[in-house]
């Protein structure tokens, strides 16, 4: 007898849109009035207190489940114990604004203001991690957002691991750099 389980269906996280969220909600710094580069800053400081030190910011587009979102990718390096760098990442999506005919003449400043939410939040998780790293020797709070292949964080690597296996019988094939490798 053979049993082959049910597959779970891949759940695309729901994201609720800028517009709808509250602080009351857990969700902080919609009405935040600091500027774009004040928050970069307090990022980059942030950061080093981590043990790293950035080295920049995009600011582009992520394209999540066929919804664009406003972001920025916040490279970053740390020097390891042998004295050797190692860049890593951190991709960071706004959430999306509705675009509502009604809304339309202040589409601009409320994508502003969702980045700056985000870029908000981002300090704050940030701030949060220092504290762990304060807690909890030897947490390296950096490291999910290390490059594993000059490409992928070593976050977005193991969730693409994680969901590819969801999709597959176990013990049947594994999901590895890209594509499936057959388990004998």
């Amino acid at each position: 007898m053979n049993f082959i389980p049910d597959q779970p269906k891949s759940k695309t996280p729901d994201v609720p849109y800028f517009d709808n969220v509250s602080e009351k909600d857990g969700w902080q710094g919609q009405a935040t009035g600091k500027s774009i580069d004040t928050l970069k800053n307090e990022i980059t400081d942030a950061v080093r207190r981590l043990g790293g030190m950035v080295t920049g910011f995009q600011q582009g587009t992520f394209t999540i489940s066929k919804q664009k979102r406003d972001g920025f990718q916040v490279h970053y390096i740390i020097e390891d114990p042998d004295g050797k760098m190692t860049r890593g990442r951190i991709d960071i999506a706004a959430l999306p604004v509705k675009e509502d005919y009604r809304l339309q003449r202040s589409i601009k400043t409320r994508r502003e203001q969702s980045l700056k939410m985000a870029l908000y939040m981002l300090r704050v998780a940030l701030n949060g991690t220092w504290f762990l790293q304060q807690l909890s020797p030897g947490y390296a709070a950096l490291l999910p957002w290390m490059l594993a292949d000059g490409q992928r964080t070593l976050t977005q690597a193991w969730s693409e691991k994680a969901m590819m296996g969801l999709l597959l019988p176990p013990g049947s094939s594994e999901f590895v750099e890209g594509s499936f490798k057959e388990v004998s």
